[in-house]
């Protein structure tokens, strides 16, 4: 059977510079990851946020001079009055970590990782027979360990929910600024640049917000 997992787990890595730092300072998110086909490597993308320029600065510094990463870049950077937010490239080998231990025994169909406080969070989609045999040997390269078994279907998500209409629109909507505070963009200016009337978007982003929020509260 598929089901869904988080892992929280800690373990002797550069993770463990994210200790003195809540979501709110300090993240790391790895999105994507894909094993070369030897299996010695992954190719990994994900999203860096650092409160301040030299929390930034110091993130990256550790992240590429990481002896387990062979290839490191910056692709993209943003900065706001809340922060600084960057998608990183990384290549990284596998041996003796615990994706390799993941990915060599278990039939995974999503994995993604957030690092904060200290601790990393996996969001696991897998075979849950591979996933039990493997957990013992994934605990002993950790010193704190916890698996949850989540109850929402793993294989609807939030963008499966959303209808093709839906997700441009929402999309535009927060590329344009609809969401931030103040607004940058009305819903009368969304409206005409795609087409549509006033009351048209407004049904439109009601239901996509609606359908993510419902998903998300499941998923708490």
């Amino acid at each position: 059977m598929i089901k869904s997992y988080t892992i929280l787990l800690s373990h002797e890595d550069w993770s463990l510079y994210t200790e003195r730092f809540n979501e709110e300072e300090l993240y790391v998110k790895v999105n994507k990851r894909i094993p070369s086909l030897d299996g010695l490597t992954e190719n990994v993308m994900g999203i860096i946020y650092a409160k301040d320029k030299d929390l930034f600065k110091q993130i990256v510094k550790i992240l590429s001079r990481n002896k387990m990463i062979v290839d490191f870049k910056l692709v993209d950077e943003y900065k706001n009055k809340t922060g600084i937010r960057a998608i990183y490239t990384s290549v990284e080998s596998l041996r003796g970590r615990i994706a390799e231990k993941l990915l060599k025994n278990c039939k995974i169909f999503s994995m993604s990782e957030t690092i904060y406080n200290g601790i990393e969070r996996w969001n696991i989609i897998a075979e849950s027979e591979d996933f039990t045999k493997i957990i013992p040997e994934i605990r002993e390269l950790t010193y704190e360990f916890k698996v949850i078994e989540e109850s929402s279907d793993p294989l609807l998500s939030v963008r499966e929910e959303l209808t093709p209409k839906e997700l441009a629109v929402l999309k535009l909507a927060v590329s344009k600024g609809y969401f931030e505070t103040p607004k940058r963009i009305g819903l009368e200016e969304l409206a005409k640049e795609l087409g549509v009337s006033k009351p048209a978007i407004m049904q439109i982003l009601r239901k996509a917000v609606a359908k993510i929020a419902e998903k998300t509260m499941k998923e708490i």
